[in-house]
């Protein structure tokens, strides 16, 4: 029989965690700085605010956010040199970046979450599903109208939710919206009665709003979308220094610590609202 040896693995944390504090420490002293671009719903539920002060606890930098905003917004700040680390969905615009060589691999460190939210009737009764593949069973079964929403993300969820659910997708229930703004989406399936799936953040904070919508189904895991970070490629301008801080801080994020960090963070906010990994 193999016997599991403990005592390597606390050496080895120990070692760490020493050499974690030595980096951390250096780093203070010098006043060593990150510049770092985040999508716009982790600062806006509040959660980068109490996770930026404990990335910099633990790893001696200065967190300079550079960007807060949509990926419209961010990922030409990175693109451009002008962040070291960016923190974005999982998605066509990080996954290019990677390819391109400007970015290294897409590190998946937590993840948002998506709702259904319907009129405030619920007339296909989504808010007594057991799961975002229920509620869209229902809501094909009631024939209630349902607003496909080309949000990349929520398109996303819904496809998967198809998918999970076995429902047919059918004109006699599902609008493809045709909105110019994507903020007028709640409006948009206000004015018709429907259902519809979008981001728990944006809803949450008014940035998605239509009068006699609510939130009607949340907490299913199946409809998170991960949020990964994304440290310099060969192509991005970055110098071996900032490369080097860039790597410690994407690594802190990841690590069961940085981990706990995000928890803990999440927890201040409100949330949940950024989901660490499972």
């Amino acid at each position: 029989m193999n016997t599991v040896r403990h005592r390597p693995a606390s050496r080895f944390a120990r070692v760490v965690v020493g050499v974690l504090f030595a980096v951390a420490t250096s780093a203070q002293a010098a006043g060593e700085h990150v510049r770092v671009a985040v999508i716009g719903g982790v600062k806006m539920c509040g959660v980068w605010d109490h996770l930026a002060p404990r990335i910099e606890a633990a790893t001696g930098f200065v967190i300079d956010t550079v960007a807060a905003a949509p990926k419209e917004g961010v990922v030409p700040v990175f693109r451009h040199g002008d962040a070291d680390l960016l923190l974005i969905h999982g998605s066509d615009e990080s996954l290019a970046l990677a390819y391109k060589s400007i970015s290294g691999p897409l590190r998946v460190w937590g993840a948002n979450e998506h709702v259904i939210v319907g009129p405030d009737d619920d007339p296909a009764h989504v808010a007594e599903a057991t799961s975002g593949a229920d509620a869209l069973r229902r809501i094909a079964e009631a024939k209630a109208p349902m607003v496909a929403f080309r949000d990349p993300g929520s398109h996303g969820v819904l496809q998967r939710l198809l998918r999970h659910s076995g429902v047919e997708p059918s004109a006699d229930w599902l609008i493809v919206d045709t909105l110019p703004d994507v903020h007028d989406v709640l409006r948009f399936a206000s004015e018709r009665h429907a259902y519809v799936i979008v981001g728990h953040i944006p809803v949450a904070f008014w940035k998605l709003r239509g009068e006699g919508m609510r939130v009607l189904l949340k907490g299913d895991p199946s409809m998170r979308r991960p949020y990964v970070v994304l440290e310099p490629g060969p192509r991005h301008p970055a110098d071996d220094a900032a490369r080097g801080r860039a790597r410690i801080v994407a690594d802190f994020l990841v690590s069961p610590a940085g981990q706990a960090a995000l928890r803990a963070a999440d927890h201040e906010a409100g949330g949940p609202w950024v989901f660490p990994l499972p």
